[in-house]
């Protein structure tokens, strides 16, 4: 007499998916831990950071750059969080693009300009970053293996919402890399140096290519693990300008210029934030 096994119950499609595996998961839990208190430290306490920043920065800057470092934190989370790479990908791609924008932005400010040891530990930290995330990228691969099929249907708006965003921050990011000295005289808010609009432009570019690809995304839970990232930002850089108000009233080019910027702000604030607990609500 013979017995029979029990059927499986995990689908074809699911025993393809891949998933993060032990030292990809530690990685991005390291890489988190060490934004979130380095976020920390420059959102709570920037007086402390700015000595040891490699080129001059205003309170204001040191508040921004916090922002940007607890906004990888939780991308970096989200990604573990999501477990499949086809889920996490992208917020990898987003992490790779900001270090390896900002080590090159770093290393050249260090050859061309001026440089101590805190310039070389900064440029040393960001090309560690950005080599880890693009191993994860060369080790995962980018296409899917086969199609997945969504959990639940795209809310209505979500599309137009991250195209506006891919357009006007790919725009601005491409400018204030390329061009800072125009996009500070003409368009940034508050005085600050090359390096540190750059390095701003770093996080515009990567933002750029990630609302990018989430405007041809057909699954809600792809673009759901990107929206913590996208409403943090965006959401603390405003309490920042809030904080040192008389900065930029002392220094933007003009109001418009001030009113633009925190609309934009305040837009993608608002809209990720709303659209995270749409999405979240949604039943699969």
């Amino acid at each position: 007499m013979t017995t029979r096994e029990p059927a499986s119950t995990i689908s074809p499609s699911e025993s393809n998916v891949l998933l993060l595996n032990r030292y990809s998961r530690t990685f991005l839990l390291l890489l988190s831990g060490i934004n979130l208190v380095l976020g920390l430290m420059f959102y709570i306490y920037p007086p402390f950071v700015i000595s040891y920043w490699p080129w001059p920065v205003k309170e204001l800057a040191i508040r921004f750059l916090g922002a940007i470092y607890l906004a990888i934190a939780f991308g970096c989370w989200s990604a573990v969080h999501a477990e499949r790479w086809q889920r996490a990908k992208i917020l990898v791609l987003v992490g790779g693009t900001f270090f390896s924008i900002t080590s090159i932005v770093s290393l050249v400010r260090g050859i061309t300009v001026s440089s101590d040891a805190s310039t070389w530990v900064w440029t040393g930290y960001f090309l560690i970053a950005a080599a880890g995330c693009l191993l994860l990228l060369q080790r995962y691969g980018w296409h899917r293996r086969q199609a997945e099929t969504p959990t639940s249907t795209m809310p209505r708006g979500a599309r137009l919402f991250f195209g506006i965003q891919t357009s006007v921050v790919g725009i601005f990011g491409v400018m204030m890399l390329l061009m800072p000295g125009l996009a500070q005289q003409e368009f940034w808010p508050w005085k600050v140096y090359v390096s540190t609009l750059q390095t701003f432009a770093a996080l515009f570019l990567a933002t750029c290519l990630a609302t990018g690809w989430a405007t041809q995304q057909k699954d809600p839970e792809r673009i759901k693990v990107l929206l913590p990232l996208d409403a943090v930002f965006p959401s603390l850089a405003l309490l920042a300008v809030a904080i040192s108000g008389s900065v930029i009233a002392a220094e933007s080019p003009s109001w418009l210029v001030t009113s633009v910027w925190v609309g934009l702000y305040s837009f993608v604030a608002a809209g990720s934030t709303i659209l995270y607990f749409t999405l979240r609500k949604q039943r699969p």
